[in-house]
């Protein structure tokens, strides 16, 4: 009784985030990259290489600061935002 329990636990919990479930066959099809490998190195770039060092801690607020600004700097924005003409 208690597995057929869970069973429906389970089938509710997929019916009811279904829309949020990739599917990876499709996306395969669409030629989509399937893997977080991208996004990784994209956090690593805006985020890691600046705030992961020993002895520092952020605040929410900060972080979210300093990632905005490396973000600029990457997509060569930084003169843009700081010298606009």
């Amino acid at each position: 009784m208690k597995n057929q329990e869970k069973w429906q636990e389970l089938i509710g919990y997929l019916s009811k985030h279904q829309a949020e479930i990739i599917d990876y066959n499709r996306c395969s099809r669409a030629g989509k990259t399937i893997g977080s490998g991208q996004v990784e190195k994209g956090v690593n770039l805006t985020v890691g290489s600046r705030q992961k060092h020993r002895g520092m801690s952020w605040s929410t607020k900060g972080s979210k600061a300093l990632c905005l600004l490396k973000v600029a700097e990457l997509n060569g924005r930084w003169q843009q935002l700081w010298f606009p003409a």
